[in-house]
């Protein structure tokens, strides 16, 4: 299973546009939140895609499966507002849209993906076909003891 990858905040790239290319000042990542920490496990039956995506509610998620690529798509939206509240001094926490996407294998069952998400935790339930599936095949053959039938 291919996954998209996404660069990591140390990405040389961003510090060559951050430093010579950028004449406004603003950071190539921003408005972008890192894409979730994911595992993708496979076992006979299903593959299970789990992403990590805290503060989010279910209603700011969307999943998609088009040409056999799954996506997953969110927005944590800013919260803090300067003002009645308080003035901020640090604000870390990102806010902003992520998109995180896999390739699935051929032989899935597209109709019957299931998604669930429990304190911050989404999980992605995508049955594998009939087709996909591990069979035994019985081995069938001229059982003599090792002699074989002569040819005339």
């Amino acid at each position: 299973m291919a996954i998209t990858p996404y660069r990591p905040a140390t990405d040389p790239f961003d510090q060559l546009w951050n430093t010579f290319l950028n004449p406004g000042g603003h950071t190539r990542g921003e408005g972008l939140l890192r894409a979730p920490e994911t595992d993708v496990m496979e076992t006979e039956n299903e593959i299970k895609v789990v992403s990590d995506i805290p503060g989010l509610h279910p209603e700011d998620i969307d999943i998609d499966v088009e040409n056999n690529v799954l996506t997953i798509r969110g927005e944590r939206k800013e919260e803090h507002q300067e003002g009645d509240e308080g003035t901020y001094h640090l604000a870390e926490r990102r806010y902003g849209q992520f998109s995180r996407s896999f390739v699935l294998p051929r032989d899935v069952d597209q109709e019957h993906i299931q998604a669930r998400f429990d304190d911050g935790v989404l999980t992605v339930t995508i049955p594998k076909s009939e087709k996909a599936r591990r069979r035994r095949i019985e081995v069938t053959g001229n059982n003599q003891g090792g002699q074989g039938q002569q040819m005339s």
